[in-house]
């Protein structure tokens, strides 16, 4: 199963990445779950996890990726003159209190103007147990998860760890194209470098790259239409619960506020609806009777929208940075 992650979800995560734990200086290592913590709180990263329904609670997590909304200055650094393996290098910025990852707000505005720069910086796969079929099953949700968490915001650059020679392999197959190498890097450093199973590259793309190659798996992360109901962030975050099917109960103790709440703000939603777009909650002669049948026609009408046009739940807010 293919998800957003939540918070809930890193101790199982971190479990996963110990394999790279070598990247990280001991320091390091041990301020990764406040990392990823802070890096939630200011609503700059994302998560995307497959599990195993299958597994005890504690082990279903079999592959993960961690990306964020980065700076132009760090991603131009990445690509020019940082060493290697994305992940620490944010760590190591955190440490020193200088995080290049944009916040909320300022998510919102790229997203409203030039774009937003995503780079997957944490990545993991459980291998150990795995069939090769099991394990491109895996690979396959993972891809699903990882385009469920991006589709619908205005990309303008992508950058990725591609560790090993095979997810390099995979991610230049996917249309990323190759950055560094780092060959020069471990010398300088006068350290051994990785065997083939954990070197590091730096993989990307951009926008032009993208538009210029549009039949690759990457391209059409690079697809993007404006929004054009704007829902407000209490819209968007009832409307993103609603996507998870909860019920008009569900949803008030999940956003811990009233029915009469709940009922107002799908009132306000589907008022903005049929303002600008009448068809889209479907005919009014052939609603039910009542405002529940009627209140259920339109959600229905509404949601299926909505996972066909991810970009409906996305940060948007013009701005400058």
């Amino acid at each position: 199963m293919a998800r957003e992650g939540t918070p809930k979800d890193f101790v199982g995560c971190r479990a996963l990445l110990v394999r790279f734990r070598t990247a990280y200086a001991g320091d390091e290592w041990r301020a990764l779950p406040e990392v990823w913590q802070a890096l939630a709180a200011r609503g700059g990263m994302q998560l995307c996890v497959v599990e195993d329904r299958a597994q005890a609670v504690n082990r279903q997590i079999v592959s993960f990726s961690i990306t964020v909304f980065a700076t132009d200055q760090f991603c131009s650094e990445a690509k020019l003159a940082l060493g290697p393996f994305l992940g620490a290098q944010i760590v190591r910025r955190y440490c020193r209190q200088n995080i290049p990852i944009l916040d909320r707000k300022q998510i919102a505005r790229a997203n409203a103007g030039s774009g937003l720069n995503v780079v997957l910086c944490f990545a993991a796969r459980k291998d150990d147990g795995l069939s090769d079929e099991q394990i491109l099953a895996v690979r396959e949700k993972q891809t699903e998860a990882f385009f469920l968490c991006h589709r619908g915001y205005r990309l303008k650059e992508f950058l990725a760890d591609a560790i090993g020679d095979t997810a390099l392999e995979r991610k230049l197959d996917s249309g990323a194209r190759l950055r560094r190498e780092y060959s020069c890097y471990f010398s300088s450093q006068g350290l051994q470098p990785p065997d083939a199973s954990l070197r590091p590259r730096l993989v990307g793309l951009t926008k032009e790259e993208a538009r210029a190659n549009p039949g690759s798996l990457l391209s059409s992360l690079f697809v993007h239409t404006p929004p054009k109901f704007r829902f407000s962030d209490s819209e968007q975050l009832l409307l993103q619960h609603a996507m998870m099917g909860e019920t008009t109960e569900e949803l008030a103790a999940s956003l811990v506020i009233s029915l009469s709440t709940v009922k107002k703000r799908w009132r306000a939603i589907y008022g903005r609806v049929a303002d600008i777009d009448p068809q889209l909650l479907g005919n009014p002669a052939a609603d039910g009777p009542n405002e529940r049948s009627r209140g259920a026609e339109h959600r229905r009408h509404l949601l299926y929208y909505l996972r066909q046009h991810p970009e409906e739940l996305r940060p948007f807010s013009p701005g400058n940075l």
